[in-house]
């Protein structure tokens, strides 16, 4: 971990304005250089700060109401999202027309039970901010574009404490062929003590998960 990429993970975690964002990574980088300089080790500096995640949440903890106000405006001017949606199917693997979808009880290839399985341990790992253990089980395409630090964030802009997970309803599983390649989508309705959420999660013919999909209902 280099200092230049602890800042920027740092900066992508932070609430407030992308001016703000600038200052205060410009900032720490100076700080944390300035502290190498004078003689400490790069890996005590950034221990003494804790991970990007606390270090930014300790800079979230004092933005003030003016602060939340004025992110809230630029959000709508930049026309965020509510959440990601890195297609049900990873962009690679759509072309020009639609995939076909099946009963999943006809697949050659999958097992209802096993797709079932594959998505509750998905919502269980991301109810538990268990980020890290999400993308090893990711196929290599959907890491290119998924990192822990884009995950994180964008679970905090959908609640900033989703609760308690309190039910996984009934998961419906279909699969799609497209190019002659067929996958596996399970939809799930989540309900956590202060949030409902719908997660799709889409699997290839090894399990890996291709596509990810989780909005606020």
């Amino acid at each position: 971990m280099t200092a230049k990429k602890y800042v920027k993970d740092v900066g992508s975690l932070l609430q407030c304005r992308t001016s703000k964002k600038r200052e205060i990574k410009r900032t720490l980088l100076l700080e944390i250089c300035d502290a190498v300089d004078k003689g400490e080790s790069l890996e005590d500096v950034l221990g003494h700060r804790g991970s990007a995640w606390e270090c930014a949440s300790h800079y979230n903890e004092h933005f003030g109401s003016e602060e939340r106000k004025a992110i809230k405006r630029e959000k709508r001017l930049k026309t965020w999202g509510l959440f990601l949606f890195i297609a049900v199917l990873v962009i690679v693997y759509i072309q020009r027309s639609m995939p076909v979808w099946t009963d999943i009880a006809e697949s050659t290839v999958f097992e209802e039970a096993q797709v079932q399985a594959s998505a509750k341990e998905i919502i269980y790992l991301y109810s538990d901010d268990a980020f890290d253990a999400i993308i090893e089980h990711m196929d290599a395409d959907l890491c290119r574009v998924l990192d822990m630090a884009t995950l994180q964030r964008k679970k905090a802009q959908i609640a900033r404490d989703f609760g308690p997970l309190s039910e996984i309803e009934q998961i419906q599983i279909s699969e799609a062929q497209e190019h002659g390649q067929k996958f596996a989508m399970a939809q799930a309705q989540v309900t956590y003590a202060n949030i409902r959420v719908l997660f799709a999660l889409t699997f290839d013919d090894e399990m890996k998960l291709v596509g990810f999909y989780v909005q606020k209902q």
